[in-house]
């Protein structure tokens, strides 16, 4: 397998696609000017790599050169990384068309558009680039949330928000809620017969501390569907009682009375438990367990006893036991054996209603609890005239939708001609309503006649595997064919256009995965039109290789492991530290056959043990590798390391702290430095470093910096940080031990110190709590072109590429919903000039 030396970046692939001579079919050419041609609205289904982003840029600049106002484009993109992307493309190719002669700039807008370009429309390229830069607010390529933003800002008195408000970014929101969840919960500590106070007593009772913040939370996040059934109900109590008909249960029925009821029965007595174990000591093997749940239940106390004499009926899972006497037994024994019997029909009603109970119970607790937070939540908002992502879409769909809305709307219809939509497979219901409503006008009325108004959108619902973001795929499909109506009731042009040609892989690649995806059972759900995948490679395209690994099992004797083993370390003959190593070696491999570190791409289904095993076995073979693709921040070790050495400073008495600042690079101690400071030391380590400076230069230089630090530490928390990082050589020394990973989170670290001292009154001592209880991940830009490997989720790597691409983790069972999973096997590839090899590589666990 030949290997070409390629940086394969994305960026670079579609816009210098036709410079480097690419071969594109008559048909595909076609296509690109149909989807792209500014007279008519069109909704685009493009395989990945097909160019989709490619035509929506054409799309941009074939408006303009139709003498469309810049200022009347609204391109709306999945994030900020793509809306730049998106305007760099246009941008780009409207400065090369100013330096281009006549020829050569009526062949490109020909090609294009299939137009003879005239004198006029000559001229008019020429100066689109200015004309884009000269717009008042510049190019409207942005998020959906940046247009509300700006959508609010205009019309802040419409909208009913502050008129200079601030919006909330997922850091401070968290930081925000953490507090205020924090203050509920005391107050209900120190009210326990309060409502709150009962609530958080009843979620305590039966959930973990940590389940309990992650219900919280999943409540928090979900709070608009928490808020509509309050709202249904017309209060907490109202829908309660609606929950307590829905579940079966009576209003004021309580664990107690179930389990009471469970062993005050009329069947089976309590006072007959004790004879009924006599008989069953007489009985086989079952019997005598039998008779032992009976006694165990008969000496337990009240609280306990439906416990132990649930046992008698059910197993450990609370399925009911298929026999509850043997067969010698029952035939001795026919009338215990039939009460036993009904009993056990009695008890499996009274669990069930016991769950019910339970159900309603927490749910209550939960609703009430995340009733007070997001009260308080939304108060402190209005307060601070803050608001987070969420609120940003539900004011501006309120805005467009309210009944005074017409002025808005009146406004708009004066600012907005034609819309873009990338990556229209992630929008969610929310955000495809904001659009809907924005383009209401663009056909109806005037607005549909006097105006030539278009919508695009290009979108491939095979990629959407955001739905945990709110993302709803079968929406496109929805939007696709109410768009289509509108248009044709005004008369409008409205095309769909398919994208099925690669760009990035040859038809080796293309084909096993049609291959793939050609049975029922793996094409399901990944389009509402179900139908298997259809890929079409260039004539041009470079063949491919796809290996199939052959499945790694668990070895067939377990392997007992080290005492003092930490709990989540892999064995070295677990499945998934053989594969990272079969990975390694194979990677190993092509290097030594001319292929580069940076060409191999490993994905995996999610970080974990296998995520961490492949990094750990290429870093083993000394194969340059980029490290994790997204970190939490507090969890890096150099963050870990600069938080521990304040703690340090502020409290000089702390043993720990100090000894482990002193391992760390910013001092580099081993564990012999350690051990000969902390010998026979009679005080602490701060004091045993200062008495044996005089005689230990390392220790002396280990004593000054220390003292240094301490002097720093009375700046602002960012002046501190920056002095340890740069005046001291911190940065040098973190990247000598840990690789120039660390920049990312080392810079994300001063970008937080600079926050915090925006929000917050600064000292060293906040910094590290408000840090502390702040869940900062910092996402690294893989697509910089390093010679690395990188090691990715599926979900991370969307929409890159790498000549070599390795799937690992492909037997694991699927957590989430079946209709989701074949999504994520939407493959990035190479740039179609270079060979492929895609790699499946299965660990059984």
């Amino acid at each position: 397998m030949v290997r070409r030396r390629t940086g394969g970046c994305r960026e670079r692939m579609m816009r210098t696609a036709e410079r480097i001579g690419r071969v594109i079919p008559g048909d595909l050419r076609r296509l690109q000017i149909e989807a792209s041609d500014p007279a008519a609205s069109a909704w685009v289904a493009a395989n990945a790599g097909s160019g989709k982003t490619h035509v929506l840029a054409l799309r941009v600049i074939r408006l303009l050169l139709d003498g469309v106002d810049p200022a009347k484009i609204l391109c709306i993109t999945f994030t900020k990384a793509a809306a730049a992307n998106m305007a760099n493309r246009v941008f780009d190719e409207l400065r090369r068309w100013t330096a281009l002669d006549d020829i050569e700039l009526d062949a490109t807008i020909k090609q294009i558009s299939g137009i003879e370009p005239d004198a006029a429309r000559r001229t008019l390229a020429r100066r689109l680039f200015a004309m884009a830069l000269e717009t008042p607010g510049g190019l409207k390529v942005q998020t959906i949330h940046a247009f509300c933003t700006r959508l609010l800002h205009h019309f802040p008195f419409e909208a009913n928000v502050a008129a200079r408000f601030s919006v909330l970014d997922e850091a401070a929101q968290a930081q925000l809620l953490n507090e205020i969840s924090l203050g509920v919960l005391l107050d209900a500590a120190l009210a326990p017969e309060e409502a709150l106070g009962r609530a958080l007593a009843s979620a305590i009772a039966g959930t973990s501390d940590q389940t309990f913040k992650d219900v919280i939370g999943e409540a928090i996040r979900k709070r608009d569907a928490v808020r509509a059934w309050v709202d249904h109900g017309g209060s907490i109590e109202a829908a309660i009682a609606a929950l307590c008909g829905t579940l079966g249960v009576g209003g004021d029925d309580t664990i107690e009375r179930v389990e009471s009821e469970m062993t005050e029965g009329p069947i089976f007595p309590a006072s007959q438990w004790a004879a009924a174990a006599e008989a069953l000591e007489r009985g086989g093997k079952s019997d005598h367990e039998q008779a032992r749940r009976l006694l165990a239940a008969s000496a337990a106390s009240a609280p306990q006893r439906a416990g132990f004499y649930q046992q008698v009926f059910v197993t450990g899972k609370l399925e009911p036991r298929q026999q509850i006497l043997t067969r010698s037994t029952e035939l001795a024994n026919l009338e215990l054996a039939e009460r036993l019997c009904r009993e056990r029909e009695r008890m499996l009603g009274l669990i069930e209603r016991r769950k019910a109970v339970a159900c309603r119970d927490r749910t209550a607790a939960l609703i009430t609890i995340a009733d007070a937070v997001l009260s308080r939540y939304q108060a402190m908002k209005d307060r601070r005239g803050q608001l987070d992502y969420d609120d940003l879409i539900d004011k501006a769909l309120a805005l467009l939708g309210a009944q005074g809305a017409a002025w808005v709307h009146y406004k708009l219809d004066q600012g907005i001609d034609h819309v873009l939509i990338d990556e229209a497979q992630d929008t969610s219901p929310k955000q495809w309503e904001i659009i809907a409503r924005l383009t209401a006008e663009f056909f109806a009325g005037s607005g549909a006649r006097l105006i030539r108004r278009t919508i695009f959108a290009v979108g491939d619902e095979k990629q959407s595997i955001f739905s945990f973001q709110g993302a709803a795929p079968r929406e496109f499909a929805v939007m696709h064919h109410r768009f289509e109506k509108l248009s044709k009731a005004a008369e409008h042009e409205f095309r769909h256009v398919r994208f099925r040609h690669s760009f990035r892989s040859g038809p080796n690649v293309l084909g096993a995965v049609d291959a793939i995806f050609a049975r029922p059972e793996a094409f399901a759900g990944l389009s509402v039109e179900a139908g298997n995948t259809v890929h079409e490679s260039l004539p041009d395209a470079a063949p491919g290789l796809v290996e199939i690994w052959e499945l790694i099992k668990p070895a067939s004797k377990r392997e007992i492991e080290a005492w003092d083993a930490p709990f989540d370390q892999l064995t070295e003959t677990s499945p998934q530290v053989r594969l990272a190593a079969k990975i390694a070696k194979n990677v190993k491999a092509w290097m030594k056959q001319g292929s580069r570190a940076g060409d191999v791409l490993v994905l995996v289904r999610q970080r974990g043990p296998l995520f961490e095993a492949i990094i750990r076995a290429l870093k083993d073979l000394q194969i340059p590798v980029a490290g994790a693709d997204r970190l939490v921040l507090t969890e890096h070790i150099a963050v870990m390391d600069l938080m521990v050495l304040a703690d340090a400073l502020l409290l000089p008495d702390d043993d720990l702290a100090l000894a482990t600042v002193l391992k760390s690079p910013l001092f580099g101690f081993d564990d012999a430095d350690l051990f000969d400071l902390a010998w026979k030391r009679k005080s602490s380590l701060r004091a045993a470093l200062r008495a044996k400076a005089q005689a230990n230069a390392r220790f002396a230089q280990a004593l000054a910096k220390l003292e240094q630090f301490g002097e720093w530490a009375h700046e602002m928390p960012f002046t501190f940080y920056a002095r340890v990082l740069g005046r001291a050589g911190g940065r040098k020394r973190f990247l000598a031990r840990l690789g120039h990973e660390a920049d990312d989170a080392l810079d994300e670290f001063l970008n937080l110190a600079l926050d915090y001292e925006r929000r917050k009154t600064p000292s060293l001592q906040g910094f590290l709590a408000w840090l502390r209880t702040a869940q900062t991940d910092v996402k690294r830009d893989m697509e910089i072109t390093r010679d690395e490997v990188r090691v990715m989720t599926v979900h991370g790597a969307k929409g890159l590429e790498a000549p070599i691409v390795v799937i690992a983790d492909t037997t694991t069972a699927p957590a989430g919903p079946p209709q989701r999973q074949p999504r994520l096997l939407s493959l990035p590839g190479a740039t179609a000039q270079a060979p492929n090899c895609l790699v499946w590589a299965g660990a059984k666990a």
